[in-house]
């Protein structure tokens, strides 16, 4: 099993295409490998249109991954301890980030909704999130992750500042 690490590559680069796509809010992370089962990385977002999407116009969120390897979900097994930090995981994260809060309200005369700007705050949190990867035979990556954080800097009157969510559909390449 050391041997199977030493021989491993240690990098991971890969970018988020479910936030990307639904929600305009690209984000790259970065992924390294420091056991067969424990990995360390941080991903960086920045959204382009926070009206429509997460509110976030900039956040990022370090995390530390514990992977448990050869569990056989829906039929697709992982290659477990043979391929180090692959399968499901479990994910401690912590975020920081730029939120843009916004009010919102319905216009009866052209039958739209009206978004405005209310207050542009600094966030950071903690939280868990759990996941799955999955590692080619070529190092390309393909990883599901979904979780939640608590802000500790929130404003009491939008519910939406007291916490951040962790989702993610992301490829990558190992190298």
């Amino acid at each position: 099993a050391q041997e199977d690490l030493e021989l491993t590559q240690r990098h991971e680069l890969k970018l988020n295409l479910g936030s990307s796509v639904f929600i305009a809010f690209p984000e790259l992370s970065y992924e390294y490998l420091l056991s067969e089962d424990m990995t360390v990385g941080a991903s960086v977002g920045f959204g382009f249109d926070t009206e429509d999407s997460n509110g976030y116009s900039f956040k990022a969120t370090p995390f530390l991954r514990w992977f448990f390897g050869d569990i056989n979900w829906w039929g697709l097994r992982s290659r477990g301890m043979h391929h180090p930090a692959t399968g499901f995981f479990l994910e401690a994260n912590g975020a920081v980030g730029s939120l843009d809060i916004y009010s919102n309200s319905y216009d009866y005369v052209d039958y739209s909704n009206r978004y405005t700007k209310e207050k542009s705050m600094f966030t950071g949190g903690l939280g868990f999130a759990f996941g799955w990867k999955y590692l080619s035979k070529n190092n390309w990556t393909a990883e599901l992750v979904t979780g939640a954080g608590r802000n500790f800097n929130y404003d009491k009157d939008y519910f939406n500042s007291k916490i951040y969510l962790r989702m993610g559909i992301s490829i990558g390449k190992r190298f």
